[in-house]
């Protein structure tokens, strides 16, 4: 069962769900919150994995993703007040990784899990802000990471605290959860963007174990 406004309302005002900052009266739609995006931006370094006669593989079953983005993300290069021009995918082949203000908890007895979805009028521009993950799975608390990408014919300003970037829709679960939430993403902030707090100290050597480079043919 997905919430309506006042779902959504009845469960902020009882603590089932928290999201900080509080959301406006006008961020509530009929069945969704409105949620502007933060000031993390991150992308992949790909002059480094751009080495001429070299090709990067990366083992899924042995990376950590904080490990990889450690090691092969980079800080996005940002505009003179803060925004972000991201450029259309056919220019740039990139994904930007950044997080949204809001930051969310769906407390574990509620029952309640979420969705991360685009917005209309942003995606008929060709805007894209997830890619196959827009589950938030109950007990979940932290910012949400987005991977974003431009497919439309614009170059689009993203703006730090007003843009309104996407959206979360709730949804009542059958019962309660039998275990807590095990993810290496619970608890992170607009600072972790790409990484857990455990790895900030690890050698790059270390956390990029899981990457070889393979000589092209």
């Amino acid at each position: 069962m997905i919430l309506s406004d006042a779902g959504i309302r009845r469960a902020l005002a009882e603590g089932d769900i928290s999201i900080d900052p509080a959301p406006e009266p006008g961020q509530l739609q009929t069945s969704a919150v409105d949620i502007f995006l933060g000031d993390s931006f991150r992308v992949w370094d790909l002059a480094r994995l751009a080495t001429p006669g070299l090709i990067p593989v990366l083992d899924l079953a042995e990376q950590r993703f904080a490990a990889t983005a450690n090691s092969f993300s980079i800080n996005a290069e940002l505009e003179r007040d803060g925004s972000y021009i991201l450029k259309p995918y056919r220019e740039v082949p990139q994904v930007l990784l950044c997080q949204t203000r809001e930051r969310i908890h769906l407390k574990l007895h509620s029952r309640l899990a979420a969705r991360v979805e685009g917005r209309s009028s942003l995606a008929r521009l060709g805007l894209m802000v997830h890619l196959a993950a827009p589950t938030i799975h109950a007990g979940f608390n932290g910012n949400i990471t987005l991977e974003v990408i431009d497919h439309g014919p614009f170059h689009l300003k993203l703006v730090p605290n007003l843009t309104r970037i996407c959206q979360f829709i709730f949804e009542r679960l059958e019962s309660a959860p039998e275990q807590d939430i095990t993810t290496q993403f619970q608890g992170q902030n607009q600072d972790q963007v790409h990484a857990d707090p455990d790895m900030s100290n690890r050698s790059n050597s270390a956390a990029s174990r899981p990457l070889t480079l393979a000589t092209a043919k």
